[in-house]
């Protein structure tokens, strides 16, 4: 079905242009934020149920509500990746569920240690992202350029506009995926790097899922000139950047991401659970359910839930949202003799235990993307717990 939409939208819609390319969307509209601390419990995605079942090896689960923290001493401003299907370069500003359900897949959680606010942007399209992967020549660099600033705009828009309605000079963490991540970045570089007054309150940046590049070995320069990859956990003001892929994926021969083109230099990898380096656990808060256009493009694997059986998923899906999977995931920062530099995903899978042998992770219709759909979730435990220290660390500073 999907796939069939984008090859359609390639045979008639190559001319798209950008709608309302030159306007920014008016942020003073609660109807433009999926989540602000303003919004109505209905409207604001952030405050869905982040419910977690968590599942030891012997068998025995649990199930951890959500929680929002009431008295939050920061703000999380988060920018959500590709995801929208409308038919045009740039979506329109009527977000459907592909954009609501991964805001609150991805940043939902962040309300535990932050006050949230995610714009709706105008973002470039899955629609074109597929269309450009069906041929070269479909879509053109001007266009794509068109759409990739249009979007920059709304977002620094949006960012504007909360430093001078909402903020009131508190500090804030940036948190993006992929696109987000992206346009994070050059927020970051254009807007806050040499804004004195605003890197001061940069608590941190969780930019998962794009090519932030550094020298090698290094932890500033590259990306960015003044803001360091964050090296411990009693550290703010620094950047957390990883792109995944699962140990000994044949697909790292041409990966689209951990790679930067520039010699000298290479991706950022900042193991949000080991920042100093080396193998450590990852706590993984899967959600059972992608968004629909991310759903049909996953590889089937596992049961697409904590235990081995299909049944005994579909029953634990019935008392959570998401679920863990404690002890079965470890990563490390890897560089391998190709170049690329990325956090390596290892499955501890015992047939003995009831748990699943292996879960959904890369997509069936592109090459090189590793566990890039689910960079966010397959260490939201660790990026949670390390965003609470870094503000910790903040305040104390």
């Amino acid at each position: 079905m999907l796939l069939y939409r984008l090859a359609v939208a390639a045979l008639l819609l190559t001319g798209f242009s950008t709608s309302n390319a030159a306007e920014n969307p008016d942020y003073s509209d609660s109807d433009n934020w999926l989540c602000h601390p303003e919004q109505r419990d209905q409207n604001n995605v952030c405050l869905r149920d982040q419910s977690v079942i968590s599942v030891a090896a012997n068998g025995s689960s649990s199930v951890t509500p959500g929680y929002i923290e009431q008295i939050p001493a920061v703000d999380c401003f988060y920018v959500y990746p590709t995801a929208s299907m409308d038919v045009t370069a740039n979506s329109n500003l009527i977000p459907d569920a592909q954009e609501k359900d991964t805001t609150a897949i991805q940043f939902g959680r962040y309300g535990e240690v932050c006050r949230t606010f995610a714009p709706v942007y105008r973002q470039r399209t899955l629609t074109y992202l597929g269309i450009g992967a069906l041929g070269d020549g479909l879509v053109s660099e001007e266009t794509m350029a068109k759409a990739n600033e249009t979007a920059y705009q709304n977002v620094r828009s949006a960012f504007e506009h909360y430093l001078n309605n909402d903020s009131n000079g508190r500090g804030f963490i940036l948190v993006g995926h992929s696109q987000g991540a992206r346009l994070l970045a050059r927020l970051l570089q254009e807007e806050i790097e040499d804004n004195d007054a605003l890197s001061k309150r940069l608590v941190a940046a969780h930019l998962i899922g794009t090519g932030i590049s550094v020298p090698v070995g290094e932890q500033v320069g590259g990306t960015f000139q003044q803001t360091p990859l964050c090296t411990s956990a009693n550290q703010s003001g620094c950047v957390v950047a990883y792109s995944t892929f699962r140990k000994g994926d044949p697909e790292l021969e041409m990966p689209r991401f951990g790679v930067v083109s520039e010699p000298g230099f290479e991706a950022a990898c900042t193991h949000p659970a080991a920042l100093a380096g080396g193998t450590e656990t990852l706590q993984a808060r899967l959600p059972f359910d992608q968004p629909y256009a991310f759903d049909v493009l996953l590889e089937m694997k596992g049961s697409s839930g904590p235990y081995k059986s299909w049944w005994k998923s579909l029953r634990a899906k019935r008392e959570a949202d998401f679920y863990a999977v404690p002890g079965q995931f470890s990563g490390q920062c890897v560089r391998d003799s190709q170049g690329a530099h990325y956090l390596e995903v290892s499955i501890d899978s015992d047939p003995e235990d009831p748990r699943a042998d292996d879960y959904r992770g890369e997509l069936i219709v592109v090459k090189g993307w590793g566990l890039h759909l689910i960079d966010v979730n397959i260490a939201q435990g660790d990026l949670i717990r390390l965003a609470g220290d870094q503000i910790n660390a903040w305040d104390q500073r």
